[in-house]
């Protein structure tokens, strides 16, 4: 009976595994700027703007991501995000 119940979970798990669809990335690349990190992916639909700081206090690394949509500017965006980020600092 073992036996049967294993298998039903390996099924499923498979089953469970070939539903989800990973996001694309294509390309990714990174720059350091006043203990801030920023990390620039390009994915379907848009670029994804990934922050890291790390607090010294603390010994933490703070991660934020922004979404940045195909129909906005990109330059625009990418100064309110450097922007804000330097701010919370």
């Amino acid at each position: 009976m073992r036996w049967l119940s294993r298998k039903i979970r390996r099924w499923l798990d498979n089953s469970i595994e070939l539903a989800c669809e990973p996001a694309v990335v294509r390309a990714s690349s990174g720059v350091d700027i006043d203990g801030i990190s920023f990390n620039v992916m390009t994915a379907n639909g848009g670029i994804i703007l990934q922050t890291r700081q790390y607090d010294r206090k603390t010994d933490r690394n703070h991660y934020t991501t922004h979404i940045i949509r195909d129909d906005e500017d990109i330059a625009t965006r990418v100064g309110q995000i450097v922007a804000l980020e330097l701010l919370r600092q």
